[in-house]
């Protein structure tokens, strides 16, 4: 995330003002290792490093865990202390851990340095310098950023007056048709990485979330595990409540009944390879945690170290260590999303790592018109690919602020939220689909699906067509689905159409094309049946969804399409 007033990722919101004492300057290595031999973990016991919700999305999606899934060896990180650094992060997935060593390590002529030392361990592949500089204890000090908005009446549920702020970015993607519906995110895990989440423990707008204990879990990987994520920079406050901002009449995101885990990967303070790596351990930690989403609006092209600084040609998704790992969270069963960048108009205009990565979604941002934002990054790869996948609002977007009003703000850092919340709502209504499912489904729903764009990927999804397409698995007309028939069907004008379930109690809904709903009902006793009423001619869409908490949704057709 380049530091230049966050341009890459934010633009428009002002940057915070920090103030940090120097504590000690430290070297950051990244030491990679050659194999996992000798490890106390086995492959055969995988629940002594994955939760079970993390075996569960495995088992649902058919993956085995395998050598990647095991933990670096215990014994070559204790080897690394005893070469006297500290270690600070460390991958399964790549093989490799962070050492922060301190400088009198590098200043003494008669102690070997430490990169000639570790270097020559029979275990190392090797070990590269990430970053020199200083160990900050950050002190922040924000700006007002935000400005007084006036709160609407709630007068329409599901309308514009219900989201309030948060109405355009939805209605653009006509996300409210799944919400109607009953998705908002419920069951889901989302995790988050960004460079700070201040405000999100106090205001109002995510109170819900704080109150029913939906915020799981937090965790700093740039000072610490134990430091505070709720400070340095609004950056993720901003991003957060695009999708998490549960106030009807003021504020409403895509995603305001889903759970999620904040991860600090980003130090604002310097730019630099290590940034990564932060990544990459928070992302296998959210991994390990069973998370559903990893959304992230952060990116990485130019480098302080510009020896470090990626080319045209290493776009190719497998280059960059953040891609590499992107795609093998993608492998174990999580969707990944990333903005694209916000260096539309650079020279040469590039995208940023990850969004170069084939499993990545990546999202760029559109103004309230559907057109591009000038600055919205794009491919295509090295390799060919399209890039970005989607689009979403990006420009004049209103979003909250870390002391509880609001701010508007441009950036792909913003339509990468707003399309995660989305993506959770539509995998809640979808449970069994993998990502590359998922992803394949909002590209077909794109406004440019059938002749996709260099500039806007596959364009605008379009999640009310979730109710009836078959990529995303309704089932056929007339097909009994998971217990779950209905008969006649299709059909003829003024039929009474019977839903049949092998469960009870179980509530039956119905729902028209535009998210509707025109029905409900509920089983009673014994009873698995319930005859909906007299329908128009139309396709409609009937959720059945029962109290252990499974849901069907099937396409019922009355009158022919």
């Amino acid at each position: 995330m380049n530091k230049t007033v966050v341009r890459l990722l934010f633009l428009g919101i002002s940057l915070l003002v920090l103030s940090a004492a120097q504590a000690q300057t430290v070297y950051k290595y990244w030491v990679e290792f050659t194999d996992k031999e000798g490890s106390p973990y086995r492959l055969e016991r995988p629940d002594e490093f994955l939760g079970p919700r993390a075996l569960e999305r495995r088992a649902r999606q058919g993956i085995a865990v395998d050598n990647l899934d095991l933990p670096v060896n215990p014994g070559y990180l204790e080897a690394l202390r005893q070469e006297g650094c500290r270690v600070q992060n460390r991958s399964r997935w790549l093989n490799g851990a962070v050492a922060f060593v301190d400088s009198g390590d590098m200043a003494d002529p008669s102690i070997l340095p430490f990169a000639d030392r570790v270097g020559a361990l029979p275990f190392v592949r090797s070990v590269v310098l990430c970053d020199s500089g200083s160990v900050f204890q950050p002190d922040t000090d924000f700006a007002n950023i935000g400005g007084w908005l006036p709160d609407f009446e709630v007068d329409t549920l599901f309308g514009q007056a219900y989201y309030g702020w948060g109405y355009r970015q939805i209605a653009q993607l006509r996300g409210q048709s799944l919400h109607r519906a009953g998705f908002e995110g419920q069951g889901m895990i989302i995790g988050v990485c960004d460079c700070g989440f201040p405000g999100v423990n106090t205001i109002p707008l995510v109170e819900p979330m704080r109150r029913e204990g939906r915020l799981l879990a937090t965790r700093d990987f740039v000072w610490s595990e134990e430091d505070d994520v709720f400070s340095v920079h609004a950056h993720g406050t901003h991003c957060f409540a695009l999708m998490a901002a549960d106030a009807p009449g003021r504020y409403v995101g895509t995603a305001p009944k889903a759970s999620y885990v904040l991860c600090r990967t980003e130090n604002v303070m310097d730019e630099n390879v290590l940034e990564e790596y932060n990544w990459v351990a928070a992302a296998e930690w959210l991994d390990s945690l069973g998370a559903d989403i990893v959304t992230t609006s952060l990116g990485y092209f130019n480098y302080d170290d510009t020896t470090r600084s990626y080319t045209l040609d290493d776009l190719d998704g497998f280059t960059a260590p953040m891609s590499r790992a992107a795609g093998v969270a993608v492998s174990r069963g999580m969707l990944v999303l990333n903005s694209a960048g916000n260096d539309g108009r650079a020279f040469p205009q590039h995208l940023n790592v990850p969004a170069d990565a084939p499993a990545v979604l990546s999202v760029g941002a559109v103004d309230s018109t559907g057109e591009r934002a000038t600055f919205s990054a794009h491919g295509p790869t090295a390799t060919g690919c399209i890039k970005p996948d989607v689009m979403a609002l990006g420009e004049q977007v209103v979003t909250a602020t870390p002391d509880g009003y609001y701010s508007t703000g441009n950036g792909t850092s913003l339509a990468c939220p707003v399309m995660a919340g989305m993506m959770a709502c539509l995998w809640q209504m979808f449970p069994n689909l993998t990502p590359r499912q998922l992803c394949d489904s909002v590209r077909a729903w794109g406004s440019f699906s059938s002749i996709p764009s260099q500039l806007c990927g596959y364009g605008i999804p379009d999640f009310s067509r979730a109710l009836l397409s078959q990529p995303v698995g309704i089932a056929q007309a007339g097909v009994d689905e998971g217990g779950v028939s209905l008969f006649p069907n299709p059909a003829p004008k003024g039929a009474k159409v019977e839903v049949s379930c092998d469960v009870t109690p179980a509530w039956v809904e119905v729902y028209d094309v535009m998210g509707r709903k025109l029905f409900h009902s509920r089983t009673e006793g014994q009873t698995t049946h319930v005859r909906l009423p007299v329908l128009p001619s139309g396709v409609y869409v009937v959720r059945v969804a029962a109290a252990e908490g499974s849901c069907r949704l099937l396409k019922l057709i009355i009158g022919g399409e």
